[in-house]
């Protein structure tokens, strides 16, 4: 459909058609013959009032729909013309379209009028204004359409002939003049909307209020800032006042102490950025209302001077937690890293977010890091940095994970984890031999996991850890073995048999635990060798064979092995576990 328009509509603009040409079709009883005659028509006046067409070209266009409107036309064909002659007519339209205001047709009266108000001739103005002078018994709803018409049009001079009819008690004609006269904006307009203001109440007081405030003039402003005026009127005068440049009038009301005043001035700093506002609130940021604090806030974060950095940091104490976000994000924005501690303090997940973001703070953490005697502080402080990516703090990551405060030695192994890289996984296993007797040991676990888990280096991982289970205590082994099960690496199942024969029996425990609950298939013939050992407990030859059972369970039909199914059967030494394996031998046959 989209192609076939637009062929048409090319085909069309590509004619030489004129309009009364096309008047045969507009007017043809076949609808799909008028449809046609309508975008050939449309396709018309587009090419006419083009950019690459003439004045001539539009000119030409214009006078031959004027012409058509000279014509006894059926009335839906009029308003099509109408329409058309809207889009591209200038002064040579303007006495048909005056002629048609006084149609029978009321349809036809307000096409012309709203033909009228768009056109860019100075002489459609003056057809509009003097049809509203000599208006003869027109109905309300025509009346306001000419006054509104006249505003749209911003026509100069037309306020004098407006003014009157803001005493017209017809709510149609009072809207449209209040309307009206504010579009035009001039000074006798202002003069009449405020003198009628002044002796309104209700309703019209409210509208006559909010078309002062459109015209967005300074003289308007201040007059509506008057302390005879309501609050509510004041704030919006005083708003208008202060982005029109008038910054005096700013810290007189911040001064105040009237919170509609104080908001106007936070509303204008919010949206023009201005440090000379800036400075006037931070001073008064403690003394306001809590949501007036939160829009101060945003503000002052919207402005981004570093000399508000510690007004605003002092918010993050507040018991308002929506206020506490909105000073960590305005603390990005302004930047200082003299904000640190208090970031820090807060604990908050926007303050941790802040403290990754904001430049220049790396030094101010690690200050922190090194000289606090608050345990949890410095936890926070390792935390930033970690979250930063400071790699090249791995060595003091290490001494800090080997100090007496729990939190501090916890933060230092996560951010090993979550920094280190395989270069520095022997270091980091080391360390956790080391403190294995201390809390800190399984934080340390966890690191070397995570480092694992974003390494693709995953045989060398296997190497790292292997290695360092020669010479280490039962308790360290325990503890690798659970790194090397993150592998999934086929290598890591020799070691982890291996353990399983252990005399040590906690260490023993652990590896067939974990042997037992190995997710890839790449372990099944480990498992079902070593449950097949005469030598291994009956429990532990469950704990494997089930391990077995949920592996080939899981197993794609077409990748089951029946050999590798019979070989765990004659593992089981149960008969519960026998019947595992069976059932699923049974589905996969």
């Amino acid at each position: 459909m989209k192609k076939l328009l637009l062929s048409i509509l090319f085909a069309a603009a590509l004619s030489q058609a004129s309009v009364e040409e096309l008047l045969p079709r507009l007017t043809d009883k076949n609808l799909d013959v008028q449809t046609q005659a309508r975008l050939d028509l449309l396709a018309y006046c587009s090419k006419a009032s083009s950019p690459d067409a003439s004045e001539a070209d539009r000119k030409k266009a214009a006078e031959e729909i004027c012409a058509a409107l000279g014509k006894n036309l059926p009335e839906e064909v009029m308003s099509n013309l109408i329409w058309n002659l809207e889009r591209i007519g200038g002064a040579e339209a303007v006495p048909v379209l005056t002629k048609l205001l006084g149609s029978s047709s009321g349809v036809l009266r307000d096409d012309a009028r709203r033909a009228l108000a768009v056109n860019p001739a100075e002489e459609a103005g003056q057809a509009l204004g003097m049809q509203l002078k000599n208006r003869r018994a027109k109905s309300p709803a025509e009346t306001a359409g000419l006054i509104y018409a006249l505003g749209e049009r911003k026509q100069a001079g037309a306020s004098k002939l407006i003014a009157p009819y803001l005493n017209q008690k017809d709510p149609q004609v009072f809207t449209a003049a209040v309307r009206a006269l504010s579009m035009i904006g001039e000074p006798e307009g202002i003069r009449a909307l405020a003198e009628k203001r002044a002796a309104s109440k209700g309703w019209a007081n409210v509208l006559l209020t909010d078309a002062l405030f459109a015209m967005d003039h300074q003289a308007v402003f201040e007059k509506l800032y008057a302390e005879s005026e309501p609050m509510d009127v004041r704030s919006v005068a005083l708003l208008g006042l202060i982005m029109g440049g008038n910054l005096d009038v700013a810290k007189t009301a911040m001064d105040s102490g009237e919170p509609e005043l104080q908001a106007a001035v936070i509303e204008a700093a919010l949206q023009t950025k201005s440090p000379k506002l800036g400075d006037l609130i931070a001073p008064k940021l403690g003394t306001l209302f809590s949501a007036m604090k939160l829009r101060a806030v945003i503000a002052l974060g919207a402005v981004g001077e570093e000399s508000y950095a510690e007004t605003v940091a002092a918010m993050l104490k507040e018991n308002d937690e929506t206020l506490q976000d909105a000073a960590s994000q305005a603390l990005v924005q302004i930047g200082s890293p003299s904000v640190a501690e208090a970031l820090l303090l807060n604990g908050r997940p926007e303050s941790s977010r802040a403290l990754g973001q904001i430049k220049g703070i790396d030094q101010a953490l690690e200050k922190v890091a090194v000289v606090s005697t608050d345990d949890n502080l410095r936890s926070a402080a390792i935390d930033a940095l970690a979250n930063r990516g400071r790699a090249d703090l791995m060595p003091k990551f290490m001494s800090w994970a080997q100090t007496d405060g729990r939190a501090t030695s916890a933060s230092a192994a996560r951010a090993m984890g979550q920094v280190g890289e395989i270069a520095d996984l022997d270091e980091v296993t080391q360390l956790m031999i080391k403190m294995e007797a201390a809390p800190v040991s399984r934080d340390l676990l966890l690191a070397v996991v995570d480092i694992i888990r974003r390494s693709a280096e995953q045989e060398k991982a296997v190497s790292v850890l292997v290695g360092n289970m020669n010479g280490a205590s039962p308790r360290s082994q325990s503890n690798i073995l659970q790194a090397l099960v993150q592998t999934e690496s086929e290598a890591a199942l020799a070691p982890l048999a291996e353990a399983c024969r252990s005399k040590d029996e906690q260490l023993q425990k652990t590896a067939v635990k974990l042997l037992g609950g190995w997710k890839n298939e790449n372990g099944l013939e480990s498992m079902i060798k070593l449950a097949s050992d005469e030598s291994l407990s009956t429990a532990n030859n469950v704990v494997l064979i089930r391990g077995v059972s949920r592996i080939l369970a899981g197993q794609d039909k077409w990748k089951f092995k029946a050999d590798v199914a019979n070989k765990a059967l004659e593992a089981c030494r149960r008969e519960d576990e026998r019947k595992m394996i069976q059932d699923v031998m049974d589905k996969n046959n």
